[in-house]
């Protein structure tokens, strides 16, 4: 007979193996997180498997983002059940964040993909911490062919481009009312302007998703973030993602 104490240390054993294997193989700075049996984002974890593949290809390094992708399905599955409103990104890029957020939308909505697909454009860099030789060539691999094949395999149902220089694209869309907002566009100027665009638009209950809210490379994402939200008291909340992300509900009689 094996007593409880020796099982007990048995166990405690087992326990501090596995995690000096997992120690091996995670990268610096990952937060590993298993999910209880019956979690209702155990569906979640292929798609989470499938971004960091698809992230850790295009980049050529190991990438681990799987926060990213729950939090997204935790905003869009609560968007879904509001009785209203479309879907929007800015900053497109390859169309991976894109391609989350298509297959989960509200039936009879739209999805409506913000970009140069050319990169930055030349009025956003404009401040000094910029690298700017390394900026000026970011994000241009990219096409509307590339992203389409990636969203919906070539399928424009519901999917709308706006190709250009934002806010210049918004035109034609002062009367639409949005529920789900991503923002990717790392440099302060476009994001003051998505947010000024975009939040008196949002229905009740909608959310905004800022990226690279923690990010060294554009901090001035954050600054944008805080600083717009601030005149309004309202207060940012953020996810724990790679890069981080911002997340903001908007509620009944929140100021524009």
């Amino acid at each position: 007979m094996i007593g409880r104490s020796t099982l007990g240390a048995i166990r405690r054993r087992l326990g501090r193996a596995r995690s000096s294997a997992i120690s091996l193989v995670s990268p610096r700075g990952t937060i590993d997180t298993d999910l209880a049996p019956g979690h209702p984002l155990l569906p979640s974890l292929p798609a989470v498997r499938a971004y960091n593949a698809a992230r850790s290809a295009e980049a050529g390094k190991a990438i681990r983002d799987g926060n990213r992708i729950v939090n997204f399905h935790i905003a869009l599955d609560l968007v879904a059940k509001l009785p209203a409103g479309d879907y929007a990104e800015l900053g497109t890029y390859r169309g991976m964040t894109a391609s989350v957020i298509w297959p989960r939308m509200a039936a009879g909505s739209t999805l409506y993909c913000f970009d140069t697909f050319e990169g930055f454009d030349q009025r956003d860099l404009g401040d000094d911490r910029l690298a700017q030789p390394l900026e000026k060539s970011a994000f241009r691999d990219t096409s509307l062919d590339i992203v389409r094949a990636r969203i919906s395999n070539g399928n424009d149902a519901g999917l709308a481009f706006r190709v250009g220089f934002f806010p210049d694209t918004f035109v034609g869309l002062e009367h639409k009312r949005f529920r789900f907002v991503h923002i990717d566009m790392d440099l302060a100027d476009p994001i003051r302007s998505a947010l000024a665009m975009f939040w008196p638009r949002m229905v009740d209950g909608g959310i905004i998703l800022v990226h690279d809210y923690r990010s060294k490379r554009y901090p001035m994402a954050a600054e944008a973030v805080d600083d717009f939200f601030a005149q309004r008291g309202i207060v940012a909340w953020p996810l724990n993602d790679r890069l981080g992300t911002a997340m903001i509900m908007r509620h009944p009689n929140m100021p524009d």
